[in-house]
């Protein structure tokens, strides 16, 4: 019986979660009324309000199902970042495979970016580092001597990422996946003064 209800739940999540992007591409996400969405799923009003409390909860989770199927098998354990060493080829495998998770998912990026949620996006992969992949690394890994350094660096790489990400997703000329990836771990493990061939002069 409890799979049975369990199963239920997925299902109707799920068809929340489909109709929600349905009237996203339609519409203003602030003038989507929960009724609309209950029709879109074919549910009632009833069962939308005994799985969320509003439609900002149904985005929250929406966002969080479908970023976990990216990235959490990558993340938890993390498999590029060895005792204070990067594996590039890893990192590369991994940055190559994220990409193509997202564009087999498109959709869901395209409405996230061209409505201004991609916020939310960066909140959880954020979140994500700080909460679930940092702490693997230990502390001898980081020679910064602040926490807020690492703050400073974890939101310069994810914007970095992301920007490339909605750029890559929302052109109508799309580059490979593999391509892309050299880059992000080019920039990312050498940084994009390296990456670019420029020189540095100190004097």
């Amino acid at each position: 019986m409890g799979e049975k209800q369990d199963l239920r739940v997925r299902r109707t999540k799920s068809s929340l979660n489909r109709a929600l992007l349905t009237l996203m591409e339609k519409k203003k996400f602030t003038d989507i009324t929960i009724q609309e969405l209950a029709d879109e799923a074919m549910i009632n009003r009833v069962t939308f309000y005994l799985h969320y409390d509003d439609i900002y909860a149904l985005l929250d989770q929406c966002v969080k199902a479908n970023m976990d199927a990216i990235m959490v098998k990558h993340i938890m354990p993390v498999k590029h970042i060895q005792a204070g060493v990067i594996y590039t080829d890893v990192f590369y495998e991994i940055v190559t495979d994220i990409l193509k998770s997202v564009e087999l998912n498109e959709r869901f990026f395209q409405i996230m970016f061209q409505s201004n949620h991609d916020k939310l996006i960066k909140e959880y992969v954020v979140n994500l580092v700080k909460g679930e992949f940092i702490p693997q690394l230990g502390d001898d890994f980081f020679k910064v001597p602040s926490k807020w350094k690492v703050s400073i660096m974890v939101e310069l790489v994810v914007s970095a990422i992301l920007g490339v990400m909605s750029w890559w997703i929302t052109s109508e000329k799309r580059e490979r996946p593999e391509d892309i990836a050299e880059i992000v771990v080019g920039v990312v493990t050498k940084g994009p003064v390296y990456v670019l061939g420029l020189e540095i002069n100190n004097s």
